[in-house]
């Protein structure tokens, strides 16, 4: 078998159908998502967003495949073309996306929502470097407030999440 990796362009948002009824044809593909913080209705939430909304990768061998039966699927459009010829992807490509999701979606969990408040919190980079404080509360996506004693008060400061830890 001589199989390639092609990209259909999909129906706005209908990728995860797409992928899904591909599946159900014994068709590999592959939709790269990301895992992203948002704020949604006002709370902090990870959810998980297209890296090239309304593209799918899919894996057939060029000879065997139907063509016109993979355009007809539940949500896809059609194969994306450069000069009416169909555009494959190489195989490292596709392999260099999947580790860059893999490691994105590692790396972008927000592992800062587990503080409480009353958390005991060090503080790893800057000029508090290994001070000990006390988580407050959230300020914003990339901010908390903690509370450091300062010459023997509390004083509410912020700091970016990523100079924190659990101490």
């Amino acid at each position: 078998m001589n199989k390639q990796w092609f990209i259909v362009y999909c129906k706005s948002r209908e990728e995860n159908r797409a992928s899904l009824h591909l599946q159900n044809q014994e068709i590999t593909s592959f939709f790269p998502k990301i895992k992203k913080e948002k704020v949604m209705r006002g709370k902090k939430t990870i959810v998980e967003d297209p890296l090239f909304p309304s593209y799918l990768f899919i894996n057939i061998d060029q000879m065997d495949g139907n063509f016109s039966r993979i355009r007809s699927t539940r949500g896809i459009n059609d194969f994306i073309r450069f000069g009416g010829q169909i555009a494959t992807v190489p195989d490292k490509l596709i392999e260099q996306l999947k580790s860059l999701c893999h490691v994105l979606n590692d790396l972008d969990v927000d592992t800062q929502s587990l503080f409480k408040n009353g958390d005991e919190i060090e503080i790893t980079k800057g000029a508090f470097k290994g001070a000990t404080a006390i988580f407050a509360c959230e300020d914003g996506l990339e901010r908390s407030m903690l509370l450091l004693k300062v010459l023997n008060q509390e004083k509410s400061i912020s700091f970016p999440n990523k100079d924190i830890k659990r101490a």
